[in-house]
């Protein structure tokens, strides 16, 4: 993204933007919601324009930048069933509630058959302070296990045990199948309800962005159909998810019901759109 959601140190995530998508995050439908984020320009998540590098799978790019396997993810003709595969360094295991929601929402969005969510495996520590996009593409170099095969598509997702090399970012999409999240950022914003949002809420609206990326949202490997982009791969909509309006120096709050924010109706009309194509 080109906001400080995007990775800085590529050009495409919390703040230049990213050479194919770039992204972070907003609210969906959802109406009366109070999440408030107890940090001074919290950055909710991030995309990250990925250089590319060696490839596992001979039949499939893992290594592509966020967005260009768009199609494979909202159609079925040639992926009939979607794995999510999930890492967690110590202490960092997104609770049960947050994949049921990421489940739930990709179940809607995309024409998939089978959404095979694989039980969450803890990684060791990578022992660093902070994790940069490269550190993050070698960690998932040396532990991912699964790759699109046959008719499952496949996809990778990371939580780490410290921040972003740029400050405030809770998340990045940095491949075309690829999300990290930053667990410790996650966990310094969360809270108790209703004064802060709680983990689950905050993991849950993060994982869904990022995947939203993956999408192709917004205007970034799916086409739009009507105006709704603004500051890089987002939308213009602050109900959405997929919705971002912050800087570093700013106050980023909305408001929550307790539901995790959802696409806009702009946004699933494009979703839709690109599902018929």
């Amino acid at each position: 993204m080109n906001s400080p959601m995007t990775d800085p140190t590529t050009s495409g995530d919390a703040t230049p933007a990213a050479k194919k998508a770039p992204h972070p995050l907003g609210w969906g439908a959802f109406s009366c919601f109070l999440l408030l984020l107890w940090l001074s320009g919290l950055i909710l998540t991030s995309c990250d324009d990925p250089s590319a590098q060696g490839d596992t799978d001979a039949s499939f790019s893992h290594t592509s930048s966020p967005g260009s396997s768009a199609t494979a993810f909202l159609q079925d003709g040639t992926y009939s069933r979607l794995l999510v595969e999930i890492q967690y360094m110590p202490g960092y295991r997104p609770s049960d509630s947050t994949l049921d929601q990421l489940r739930d929402f990709l179940a809607s969005h995309l024409d998939k058959a089978q959404i095979i969510m694989l039980e969450p495996q803890e990684i060791p520590s990578g022992n660093r302070e902070q994790y940069s996009a490269g550190d993050i593409r070698n960690i998932e170099q040396s532990h991912r296990k699964h790759y699109s095969e046959g008719s499952t598509l496949a996809s990778y997702n990371l939580f780490v045990d410290a921040d972003h090399t740029s400050d405030n970012v809770l998340g990045i999409a940095y491949y075309n199948t690829s999300n990290a999240y930053f667990g410790k950022r996650i966990h310094d914003v969360s809270g108790t309800p209703p004064l802060n949002p709680s983990r689950a809420s905050v993991e849950a609206t993060v994982m869904r962005h990022e995947y939203g990326h993956l999408m192709g949202l917004v205007n970034n490997g799916t086409v739009m159909q009507e105006n709704h982009q603004e500051n890089g791969p987002h939308c213009t909509d602050e109900s959405c998810v997929m919705y971002f309006a912050m800087n570093r120096s700013n106050f980023f709050a909305n408001i929550f019901d307790g539901s995790t924010p959802d696409l806009c109706s702009h946004c699933k009309t494009d979703v839709q759109a690109a599902k018929e194509d």
